[in-house]
């Protein structure tokens, strides 16, 4: 008897607290409509806790994360910018090169005909001297005038045909030559725009292409975190739903005992 008196007398003591709690009095309060009140009071307060021990947390791993992609972006970035680099100089060294093997091909060609040219002439001119003589010894003393004019002459025309045949090649030899160099300087002009157009265009491509996958992958990322916070928000928010309508219950089931 005396047990049952206690715990009668308790369970009015927690009732009269609970009402006390709530500042009303407790013949004109209405239990369920007061606890929600508090209840929305502590839920607000306790959110707001919530989100001030996570601030911290959320803006470092942002702040990190916007450094990560940063880095990645500035690496692809100079990768590309020195394969376009290495790719231009070997590029360049390639036709340099070329330009080096035709200038030094054109110029031994030009020192060896320059070489051989006064020879080759002298041996014409040493060849018709020696005939010449050879006739004229032949002839005699009393052909001597006739064939001295004669010779003078020949000397005079083949001097005359000498320049003019020189002339020629050297005007034939200079435009020939001119026209070689300035043809493989228009060829060599054409090759440098189609590479210079096609290196620019590879590297564009090759940049669109790196920054498209990346932010493909970053939403992807970004898509995945976005769903497990919500799931672990709904499946938190069940579990928090479900302990606190058993704790109501019980309140219920041992205060009305």
């Amino acid at each position: 008897m005396m047990k049952a008196l206690k715990s009668k007398l308790a369970i009015g003591v927690i009732a009269t607290g609970l009402v006390a709690g709530m500042g009303t009095a407790f013949a004109a309060t209405d239990a369920g409509g007061q606890l929600q009140s508090w209840y929305s009071s502590a839920t607000k307060a306790t959110k707001a806790l919530v989100a001030g021990d996570v601030y911290g947390y959320v803006e470092s791993n942002k702040a990190k994360l916007v450094s990560d992609y940063n880095t990645i972006n500035n690496t692809a970035v100079n990768d590309v910018k020195t394969a376009g680099t290495t790719e231009t100089a070997r590029v360049q060294g390639s036709i340099n090169g070329q330009v080096t093997t035709y200038s030094n091909a054109i110029d031994s060609k030009n020192a060896s005909i320059k070489g051989n040219m006064p020879g080759e002439y002298n041996n014409v001119v040493n060849e018709a001297n020696n005939f010449n003589n050879g006739v004229v010894w032949g002839l005699g003393e009393a052909g001597k005038f006739d064939i001295k004019k004669d010779v003078n002459a020949q000397g005079t025309s083949s001097v005359k045909s000498l320049e003019t045949a020189v002339g020629t090649t050297q005007t034939q030899a200079a435009t020939t030559l001119t026209k070689k160099i300035e043809d493989t300087k228009a060829e060599l002009n054409t090759l440098l725009a189609a590479e210079r157009t096609a290196a620019s265009q590879e590297i564009k491509d090759n940049l669109a292409a790196k920054i498209a996958a990346k932010l493909a992958e970053l939403q992807t990322f970004a898509d995945t975190l976005e769903t497990a916070n919500k799931k672990a928000i709904t499946d938190k928010g069940a579990s928090l739903e479900t302990t606190g309508l058993a704790a109501l219950e019980s309140i219920v089931i041992n205060g009305l005992k």
